[in-house]
Protein backbone atom coordinates (compact mmCIF):
# COMPACT_ATOMS: atom_id res chain seq x y z
CA UNK A 1 0.00 0.00 0.00
CA UNK A 2 1.38 3.47 -1.00
CA UNK A 3 2.01 5.70 1.81
CA UNK A 4 0.03 9.61 1.43
CA UNK A 5 2.49 12.24 0.33
CA UNK A 6 1.96 14.83 3.38
CA UNK A 7 0.94 12.82 6.51
CA UNK A 8 1.04 13.04 9.90
CA UNK A 9 1.10 16.52 12.25
CA UNK A 10 4.59 17.63 9.71
CA UNK A 11 3.40 16.53 6.65
CA UNK A 12 0.30 18.58 7.56
CA UNK A 13 1.90 21.68 7.91
CA UNK A 14 3.82 21.57 4.86
CA UNK A 15 0.69 21.11 3.08
CA UNK A 16 -1.21 23.55 4.93
CA UNK A 17 2.12 26.07 4.09
CA UNK A 18 2.18 25.34 0.45
CA UNK A 19 -1.36 26.12 0.32
CA UNK A 20 -1.14 29.61 2.31
CA UNK A 21 1.77 30.22 -0.24
CA UNK A 22 -0.40 29.68 -3.24
CA UNK A 23 -3.16 31.78 -1.97
CA UNK A 24 -1.79 34.61 -0.51
CA UNK A 25 0.46 35.05 -4.33
CA UNK A 26 -2.78 35.71 -5.82
CA UNK A 27 -3.79 38.58 -3.79
CA UNK A 28 -1.04 40.41 -4.54
CA UNK A 29 2.40 38.99 -2.59
CA UNK A 30 3.62 38.60 -6.33
CA UNK A 31 3.97 40.34 -9.15
CA UNK A 32 5.53 43.22 -10.92
CA UNK A 33 4.94 45.30 -7.88
CA UNK A 34 7.18 42.98 -5.89
CA UNK A 35 9.98 42.92 -8.60
CA UNK A 36 12.38 45.56 -9.26
CA UNK A 37 11.46 48.99 -10.67
CA UNK A 38 11.01 49.59 -14.49
CA UNK A 39 14.18 50.65 -15.99
CA UNK A 40 12.79 53.82 -17.61
CA UNK A 41 11.07 54.81 -13.86
CA UNK A 42 12.73 58.28 -12.59
CA UNK A 43 10.83 57.69 -9.73
CA UNK A 44 8.66 54.89 -7.76
CA UNK A 45 5.45 55.18 -5.84
CA UNK A 46 4.62 52.78 -3.53
CA UNK A 47 0.68 51.94 -3.14
CA UNK A 48 0.14 51.17 0.59
CA UNK A 49 -3.36 50.20 1.79
CA UNK A 50 -4.95 53.54 1.49
CA UNK A 51 -1.56 55.83 1.32
CA UNK A 52 0.60 56.69 -2.11
CA UNK A 53 4.73 56.78 -0.56
CA UNK A 54 6.38 59.16 -1.33
CA UNK A 55 3.06 61.61 -1.62
CA UNK A 56 5.25 64.18 -3.46
CA UNK A 57 7.60 63.16 -6.49
CA UNK A 58 9.24 65.63 -8.60
CA UNK A 59 10.14 64.60 -11.92
CA UNK A 60 11.62 66.43 -15.33
CA UNK A 61 9.43 66.18 -18.38
CA UNK A 62 9.91 63.18 -20.20
CA UNK A 63 10.12 61.19 -17.24
CA UNK A 64 8.36 58.33 -15.96
CA UNK A 65 6.89 57.39 -12.65
CA UNK A 66 6.24 53.84 -11.84
CA UNK A 67 3.25 53.30 -9.12
CA UNK A 68 3.78 49.40 -7.46
CA UNK A 69 0.22 48.18 -5.83
CA UNK A 70 2.26 46.50 -2.93
CA UNK A 71 -1.18 46.11 -0.99
CA UNK A 72 -3.49 43.78 -0.97
CA UNK A 73 -6.29 45.62 -2.33
CA UNK A 74 -6.78 47.17 -5.89
CA UNK A 75 -6.09 50.83 -6.05
CA UNK A 76 -6.26 53.37 -9.55
CA UNK A 77 -3.85 56.38 -10.14
CA UNK A 78 -6.07 59.39 -11.97
CA UNK A 79 -6.05 63.18 -11.91
CA UNK A 80 -9.37 63.65 -14.04
CA UNK A 81 -10.87 66.42 -11.58
CA UNK A 82 -14.34 65.13 -13.24
CA UNK A 83 -13.67 62.27 -11.20
CA UNK A 84 -12.84 63.78 -8.13
CA UNK A 85 -14.82 63.82 -4.92
CA UNK A 86 -13.12 66.83 -3.54
CA UNK A 87 -11.60 69.24 -6.38
CA UNK A 88 -8.60 69.69 -4.49
CA UNK A 89 -7.78 66.31 -4.38
CA UNK A 90 -6.81 66.21 -8.57
CA UNK A 91 -4.88 69.22 -10.52
CA UNK A 92 -3.57 69.25 -14.01
CA UNK A 93 -0.98 72.08 -15.95
CA UNK A 94 -2.16 73.73 -19.01
CA UNK A 95 -2.30 71.16 -22.03
CA UNK A 96 -1.89 68.38 -20.29
CA UNK A 97 -4.95 65.94 -20.42
CA UNK A 98 -6.64 63.74 -17.43
CA UNK A 99 -5.18 60.28 -16.73
CA UNK A 100 -7.16 57.48 -15.32
CA UNK A 101 -5.04 54.06 -14.57
CA UNK A 102 -8.21 52.02 -14.62
CA UNK A 103 -8.11 49.44 -11.38
CA UNK A 104 -4.30 48.23 -10.95
CA UNK A 105 -4.87 44.67 -8.81
CA UNK A 106 -2.57 43.73 -5.91
CA UNK A 107 1.16 43.27 -6.57
CA UNK A 108 0.40 45.08 -10.56
CA UNK A 109 2.17 48.27 -11.56
CA UNK A 110 1.20 51.34 -13.72
CA UNK A 111 3.90 53.27 -15.29
CA UNK A 112 2.99 57.18 -16.77
CA UNK A 113 5.49 59.19 -18.81
CA UNK A 114 4.64 63.25 -18.42
CA UNK A 115 5.85 65.29 -21.39
CA UNK A 116 3.95 68.67 -20.02
CA UNK A 117 5.65 70.87 -17.18
CA UNK A 118 3.54 71.53 -13.77
CA UNK A 119 1.82 70.06 -10.73
CA UNK A 120 -0.27 67.41 -11.40
CA UNK A 121 -2.65 66.77 -8.39
CA UNK A 122 -3.80 63.17 -8.41
CA UNK A 123 -5.95 60.46 -6.25
CA UNK A 124 -7.41 56.72 -5.77
CA UNK A 125 -10.79 56.76 -7.16
CA UNK A 126 -11.24 54.09 -4.34
CA UNK A 127 -9.67 55.75 -1.51
CA UNK A 128 -10.27 59.44 -1.93
CA UNK A 129 -12.46 59.67 0.31
CA UNK A 130 -9.86 57.93 3.26
CA UNK A 131 -6.99 60.93 1.68
CA UNK A 132 -5.42 58.66 -0.49
CA UNK A 133 -3.83 61.55 -2.94
CA UNK A 134 -0.42 62.59 -4.45
CA UNK A 135 1.92 65.30 -6.20
CA UNK A 136 3.74 65.14 -9.41
CA UNK A 137 5.98 68.56 -10.03
CA UNK A 138 6.90 68.00 -13.73
CA UNK A 139 10.09 70.25 -13.87
CA UNK A 140 10.72 71.25 -17.70
CA UNK A 141 13.92 69.43 -19.18
CA UNK A 142 17.87 70.58 -18.72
Amino acid sequence: MDEPICHGARGGHVAAAICLAIALAGCGLGGPAHGPPATNAAAVVEMGFESFSPTDVTIRTGDTVEWRNTSLITHTVTDDPKRAIAASDAGLPPGAQPFDSGDIPAGQIYLRTFTVAGTYKYFCTRHEAEGMSGTIVVKPAS
